[in-house]
C-alpha cells in the first residue's frame, strides 16, 4: 500500500509492486500488447523453458494479489475484533509466499530461461532479469538473519513508539544501533561487493547508489536554501479566512467532500474504488485498484490534493504492462521513486497549478455555497503556501520539503559509513536542520523521533520521496514539449492527453529499464537533471511571492 510522501506513514513500507491477478482477459493481449510494444503470443514464440517460468511467477503474483486485497480490507473496513484472525491469515499465506519465492523448483525454472535468453523479446528478458534479482536475494540471506529481522520489526517499531510518546530517544537507541548492525551483516552476506548503504538504497530505488544521490541533493542543496531565505524574508501570502483551516472557522461536510473527489478522480480518469482511511493509500491488484483519501472538516484541500496523489499512484498501477505481461516482474513498478513521481506529477504539476483551480474552482462553487466568490487564485495560494517554520516532514511544503530528505540521507549515510553514531545522531539532526532550515529542533519527539521508518527497518527509503518529485518535474516538462496547449487542457478539465502520454511513455514500460535513471534519459533524452526542478522552483515562488 501506498500513500502520499508528505503525509504520515503507515502501511507504505511494504512491497514496491502491488500484486496482480493472474487472469487475463483475451482483448488485453491483442490491441493493448501491440500498442505497448509487447510482442503477444500470437506475434511471437517464446521458449517453453520462459513459459513455465512466466507461470510459475503470475501464480505467486497471485498470492501477493490476495496479500494486497486483505491489507486493504484490514485498512478501510475491518473491525478491530477480526485483527488476530486476519493476523494469521497474512502470516499463513506469507509462509506459502515464502516457500514459492525460495523454493529450488523457481531457482531451475530461472536457470533454464536464462539458459534460452536470447530468444526472448526485451520485455521478456526483463521479467528474467528480475526474476534472478528477487530471487537470489532471499535465498542469500541467511535463515538467523531473517529471525533477526523479523524480531527487530516487531521490537524496534514498539521501540520507537514507546520513545516518541515519551520524547526519550534513549529508549530507541539500543534498537537502532542492533538495526543498522543488522542492514550492515545483510548486505555483506546478500552483496558483499556492494557498499551496504547503497545496498539499502537500491531495494528502493533500483540502481541508485550514494554517491549519485550525493551528487543529486549536493547540486539541488545550495539553491534551496537560498530560494527559502528568499521566500522567507518576502511579504507573506494573505489566505482567504476560509482556506485557513481550523483557524478561518468555515466547515466542509465530509459527505460532500467525498462527492467532489469522487467527481475529481472520475475526471482525471480513474474509474476505481474510492474510500477513506485514517492515512491517504493505494492498495489493491493491477486489475482491481483501490484508493483512499481522508476528509477533515476544517480543510477540504487537503481530501482533494490526497485524492490527486492517490490518483496518480493508481493511474499508474493500472496501465503498466499488460497482456502476456501481466503479474511478471516486468509489469512491476519500476522503483519507489518512479511510482512517487507519478503520483506527485498529478498532486503538484497538476493539482498544485494555477490551470488546475481555474477549472476545479466553479465545482467548489456548487459543492460549498460558502465558498462562492472565492477566486481561484486564493485556492492557488493557499494549496502553494510556504511555511518555513515547520519542523516536521510530513506537514512540509512543496518547497521546504526536499532539504528535509537531505537531511535524513546525510543522516543514514553517516550512519552506515561510520562517520555518525548512534549516539550523536541527535545532535547531528539539530545541526542540519538549523544549518540548512535555520530552524532550532526544541526536542527528540520533534526531531530525530519524528519518522517510523528507522524503528520499521527501513533505511534508504527517504530518498525516494524527493527523486519522485524531481522526475515528475522532469516528465512533464518533457510532455509539455510533446503535448500542444497542455496547460490549457488542464485548465480546460481535459486530461486525456497527459494520461495518454504517461501511459506511452512511463506507465507501459513498468519495470523493461534497469533503473530509473535509464528511464528518465529514454524519456526526456537525459538523466535526471535536479536544475530543471530547482529552476521550476525559483520561477513558480519567485513569481507568488513576488520576488523581483
Amino acid at each position: 500500500a501506498r500513500q502520499s510522501g508528505t503525509r504520515k506513514m503507515s502501511t507504505r513500507l511494504g512491497p514496491l509492486a502491488l500484486g496482480r491477478s493472474a487472469t487475463v482477459a483475451a482483448r488485453q493481449s491483442g490491441t493493448r500488447a501491440i500498442r505497448y510494444g509487447i510482442r503477444s503470443s500470437a506475434m511471437a514464440k517464446s521458449s517453453t523453458s520462459y513459459q513455465k517460468l512466466a507461470d510459475e511467477l503470475r501464480e505467486i503474483d497471485s498470492l501477493q494479489g490476495i496479500s494486497s486485497i486483505l491489507s486493504w480490507d484490514e485498512l478501510v473496513v475491518m473491525k478491530p475484533k477480526s485483527a488476530e484472525s486476519r493476523a494469521a491469515q497474512k502470516s499463513a499465506l506469507a509462509s506459502v509466499l515464502h516457500q514459492r519465492m525460495t523454493s529450488k523448483a523457481l531457482g531451475d525454472l530461472i536457470a533454464s530461461a536464462e539458459r534460452e535468453v536470447d530468444a526472448l523479446d526485451a520485455f521478456e528478458k526483463a521479467s528474467v532479469r528480475d526474476a534472478r534479482r528477487q530471487y537470489d536475494r532471499k535465498i542469500k540471506l541467511p535463515a538467523e538473519l531473517a529471525k533477526t529481522e523479523a524480531r527487530l520489526g516487531s521490537e524496534g517499531y514498539q521501540a520507537w513508539a514507546k520513545a516518541k510518546e515519551s520524547g526519550d530517544y534513549a529508549v530507541f537507541k539500543p534498537f537502532l544501533e542492533s538495526i543498522v548492525r543488522l542492514r550492515q551483516e545483510e548486505a555483506a552476506a546478500v552483496a558483499p561487493d556492494e557498499m551496504s548503504y547503497d545496498f539499502q538504497i537500491d531495494k528502493f530505488e533500483r540502481g541508485m547508489t550514494a554517491p549519485r544521490l550525493k551528487e543529486i541533493f549536493d547540486e539541488l542543496k545550495p539553491g534551496l536554501v537560498d530560494l527559502i531565505k528568499e521566500v522567507s524574508t518576502a511579504t507573506p501570502l494573505e489566505i482567504h479566512h476560509h482556506l485557513r483551516g481550523a483557524e478561518g472557522g468555515a466547515t466542509f461536510d465530509p459527505e460532500v467532500q467525498a462527492s467532489l473527489c469522487e467527481d475529481v478522480m472520475r475526471k482525471l480518469g480513474f474509474d476505481g474504488i474510492l474510500s477513506r482511511s485514517l492515512h491517504p493509500f493505494t492498495g489493491g491488484t493491477a486489475q482491481d485498484v483501490r484508493i483512499t483519501t481522508r476528509y477533515d472538516p476544517s480543510d477540504f484541500i487537503s481530501g482533494v490534493a490526497g485524492l490527486v496523489h492517490e490518483t496518480g499512484h493508481a493511474l499508474y498501477e493500472e496501465n503498466r504492462p499488460c497482456g502476456p505481461q501481466l503479474g511478471l516482474p516486468v509489469s512491476s513498478a519500476l522503483s519507489m521513486g518512479i511510482h512517487e513521481s507519478m503520483s506527485l506529477l498529478f498532486e503538484r504539476m497538476v493539482g498544485q497549478s494555477e490551470e488546475f483551480w481555474e477549472y476545479f474552482q466553479p465545482l467548489v462553487e456548487e459543492k460549498f455555497e460558502h465558498m462562492k466568490g472565492v477566486p481561484a487564485s486564493a485556492y492557488y495560494d493557499a494549496i502553494n503556501q510556504v511555511k518555513s517554520s515547520n519542523l516536521i516532514r510530513v506537514d512540509a511544503d512543496e518547497l521546504t520539503y526536499p532539504l528535509h530528505i537531505v537531511i535524513r540521507f546525510e543522516l543514514e549515510q553517516g550512519l552506515f559509513d561510520g562517520t555518525i553514531t548512534c549516539d550523536d545522531l541527535p545532535e547531528r539532526w539539530n545541526e542540519l536542520y538549523e544549518k540548512y532550515l535555520g530552524l532550532k529542533v526544541p526536542n527528540d519527539k520533534e526531531g530525530v523521533l519524528q519518522d517510523v521508518h528507522w524503528g520499521s527497518l527501513a533505511f534508504g527509503y527517504f530518498p525516494s520521496y524527493s527523486l519522485g518529485a524531481m522526475y515528475a518535474c522532469q516528465f512533464f516538462a518533457e510532455a509539455e514539449r510533446a503535448i500542444p496547449r497542455l496547460r490549457g487542457q488542464i485548465r480546460e478539465g481535459n486530461f486525456e492527453p497527459l494520461r495518454a502520454w504517461l501511459t506511452e511513455n512511463i506507465h507501459s514500460k513498468g519495470s523493461l529499464y534497469p533503473s530509473a535513471d535509464e528511464l528518465c534519459e529514454a524519456v526526456t533524452g537525459k538523466k535526471l537533471d535536479p536544475k530543471i526542478y530547482l529552476e521550476f522552483l525559483r520561477e513558480k515562488y519567485r513569481k507568488l511571492y513576488k520576488i523581483q
